[in-house]
């Protein structure tokens, strides 16, 4: 999933650039600066950006074509919130692109497809789970952090496999019967290190944890 390297069409970033900076302006605006460090320690927002960098950084080519590497993008939704996880998606991209030598042109095209999309999916299934589903921890584990981490993950690779079969010779029928597989078991992957991380993380610091809400969660009703 690794779209930093590729020739992308020079439209793909004309169309993307201005989209890209729309949307973290407008997350950039539902962040709460100023009380960020009441919210939970500096450090925790520089270790999911770091922890992201280095899973971007654990990879490996199928095929000789397409590369995989985990995203850790529902992580830092569940840590950080939606908007604070948008913007911090943006550095691990950058990170990513600058020690990995990939082509800055496709620094957008990369953030929307595989770092917008798992973050807005993730949160789609946290409010989701909110609004209909009972207001209960194994609920919070179980269906947002290990469910929506695999979603989030098979979605921005999808978008990610359209996007390298649109560049390549590879038909789209074929890049998803050959690497679709693949996309479902990093997936289970992911979802079993996100959830291990979320539940230790509300269990023993979940101040640390900006989605979880101990009124709504943990005090009986």
């Amino acid at each position: 999933m690794d779209l930093s390297a590729l020739d992308l069409p020079d439209t793909w970033a004309v169309l993307a650039w201005p989209l890209a900076l729309v949307l973290l302006l407008l997350h950039a605006r539902r962040v709460e600066w100023t009380q960020l460090a009441e919210r939970f320690p500096t450090h925790v927002w520089h270790g999911g950006i770091a922890t992201a960098v280095v899973l971007w950084s654990m990879q490996a080519t199928v095929s000789g074509n397409f590369t995989f590497h985990l995203l850790g993008m529902a992580g830092l939704t569940l840590t950080l919130g939606v908007p604070l996880a948008m913007i911090s998606a943006a550095l691990v991209v950058a990170v990513h692109i600058g020690i990995h030598g990939g082509q800055w042109a496709n620094l957008a095209v990369v953030w929307l497809t595989l770092c917008a999309s798992a973050i807005l999916t993730t949160g789609a299934v946290l409010r989701a789970a909110e609004r209909w589903l009972p207001p209960n921890f194994f609920i919070y584990i179980f269906v947002v952090a290990f469910l929506g981490t695999a979603l989030s993950l098979v979605c921005a690779g999808l978008l990610a496999l359209l996007a390298f079969a649109a560049v390549s010779d590879v038909p789209v029928g074929k890049a998803l019967g050959q690497y679709g597989p693949y996309l479902i078991q990093l997936g289970f992957g992911e979802a079993m290190l996100t959830g291990m991380i979320v539940t230790l993380g509300v269990v023993y610091r979940p101040q640390w944890v900006s989605t979880f809400d101990d009124a709504r969660y943990l005090k009986p009703r």
